[in-house]
């Protein structure tokens, strides 16, 4: 066996190992999914029974009460959030690429992201290539995977910044970065940014980077960080160039 035998090989058993984590983990998704929702839509229900009933109460007690209904409804909502993101890392739905310019398709996506990137006074500014070789795409999930990106540079700015989406041809493959003028991620959790459930935020659930990068391999591509510690990140993504338009000259 080559050399180069060997790695495919050793590719191929990757491959295979981790399509069965994810299969058996999907299982375990169905099931917990099955167990959260009932008692959590029971929760949210009940919340909103009561925030109708407080309309008729007065008193001193009336903005207390309504603070724990808000305190319920925010904490369920962050459950499903949760259930959510679990289900897609778990259980991705059958991908239905289709030939994309990626430049248009970025465009789309980032003016649904602008307006809350506006609020914080955040740019977002564009650095797109030049005739861009098209990409096959599933528009759906791989939204999914620039929004995400989106939703980390912004969460690493806070306020008052800017983050710049770059493409560009990168021999076989189109090449999307996606940067913000942050603080940068700590190196010592640099190795563990993907990792599923990691997070460095209260709020964080610790699936975004990890969804945004089995989406993209799922496409034949890769996700990588690179990092600028104090100066900001840069996630780069890359994909393969659509073989869809190659033909040969007779």
């Amino acid at each position: 066996m080559t050399p180069r035998q060997a790695k495919r090989h050793r590719e191929r058993d990757a491959r295979e190992a981790r399509e069965k984590r994810l299969a058996y983990i999907g299982t375990l998704a169905s099931g917990l999914a099955h167990e959260i929702r009932s008692p959590l839509n029971s929760i949210v229900l009940n919340a909103d029974l009561l925030a109708e009933e407080l309309g008729r109460l007065e008193g001193e007690g009336v903005r207390a009460f309504a603070e724990r209904i808000a305190r319920i409804r925010t904490e369920a909502g962050h459950l499903r959030e949760t259930l959510d993101e679990f289900l897609t890392f778990a259980r991705p739905p059958k991908m239905e690429p289709l030939p994309t310019d990626v430049n248009e398709y970025l465009e789309n996506v980032i003016e649904f992201a602008e307006p809350e990137c506006a609020a914080r006074d955040i740019k977002i500014v564009r650095e797109f290539g030049e005739e861009i070789y098209p990409v096959l795409l599933d528009a759906g999930q791989f939204r999914q995977v620039i929004l995400n990106l989106l939703a980390n540079a912004r969460e690493a700015i806070g306020e008052h910044g800017e983050i710049r989406v770059a493409t560009r041809e990168a021999g076989e493959a189109v090449e999307i970065r996606i940067s913000d003028n942050g603080g940068g991620v700590p190196e010592a959790v640099t190795a563990r940014i993907f990792d599923v459930f990691f997070t460095t935020r209260e709020k964080g659930t610790g699936l975004g980077l990890g969804i945004a990068r089995r989406i993209t391999e799922e496409h034949g591509g890769r996700l990588y960080l690179e990092n600028r510690p104090g100066r900001g990140a840069t996630f780069v993504v890359h994909l393969p160039r659509g073989k869809f338009l190659e033909f040969e000259e007779s």
